[in-house]
């Protein structure tokens, strides 16, 4: 009631993608009242980064103590129930136990949180190979770990109103895997074209996911050369634009 009643005296809404745009109409704000602001990060920085070590990935993850010959799926955020780290885990114990994959694997945990010791205790328990936890990294350093993987996986649940780590894996030509509960899902990931969306907590179809995309390498090209398609449109420059068309 208190939303509907502020809505009808807002002149101009700026949403940021397209859940965020059903949130509003929801709540009864006008669409024709409606201008796109997308959610972004800084793009030439991440881009520069990915020009800086995308000939590097060896030297990289030698300097890392990452396995070479590996495919790295990467997580990148908090280690807390809202991320969903240990439905991550596994899907990734799926992959090892699977043995149609003949393809090695890695599983990279940059972020630090209150589930790490859950997630070390079912490491050790599954005896689960090739599983690096990084604790914190500073945003100097973390372009490091977008550069040396292969797949990105956001799992998260309710509360992820964005996941702005989707649009950084992006800017590094990563194909994306999220939830149906992360909220850039609607904007960036372009099913079966750059990445999939799954089910919330459906570790089955995670696992389903990230073996397409392990067993198929052309795919993981071809989803990551779409990803930094799809991303060149969620940048501070569009973003600034459209507010100065509206306040000029």
């Amino acid at each position: 009631i208190l939303l509907g009643c502020l809505f009808k005296n807002v002149d101009i809404f700026f949403y940021i993608g397209e859940e965020n745009k059903n949130f509003l109409k929801f709540y009864g704000a006008d669409e024709l009242k409606m201008v796109f602001t997308p959610y972004a990060v800084d793009n030439d920085f991440f881009q520069k980064e990915f020009e800086r070590w995308k000939n590097k990935k060896a030297e990289l993850r030698e300097e890392l103590n990452l396995p070479q010959d590996s495919i790295i799926i990467l997580f990148v955020g908090k280690l807390i129930n809202k991320k969903r780290p240990l439905d991550l885990l596994k899907a990734y114990e799926l992959l090892l136990n699977n043995k149609e994959i003949n393809k090695k694997i890695a599983l990279i945990y940059v972020g630090e949180g209150e589930l790490r010791k859950e997630i070390e205790d079912y490491i050790k328990e599954k005896d689960l190979k090739n599983v690096f936890i990084t604790g914190f990294v500073n945003q100097l350093e973390i372009s490091k770990y977008y550069a040396v993987s292969d797949i990105f996986v956001l799992p998260s649940g309710i509360g992820e109103t964005w996941g702005l780590v989707v649009n950084e894996a992006m800017n590094f030509g990563l194909p994306v895997i999220v939830s149906d509960l992360v909220g850039c899902g609607k904007d960036l990931v372009k099913q079966n074209e750059n990445g999939y969306v799954f089910k919330f907590e459906d570790i089955n179809e995670l696992y389903n996911c990230l073996k397409d995309l392990v067993l198929d390498e052309g795919k993981r090209k071809s989803f990551g050369y779409r990803s930094l398609d799809i991303i060149k449109e969620y940048n501070y420059q569009k973003s600034a634009e459209n507010i100065l068309n509206i306040v000029r």
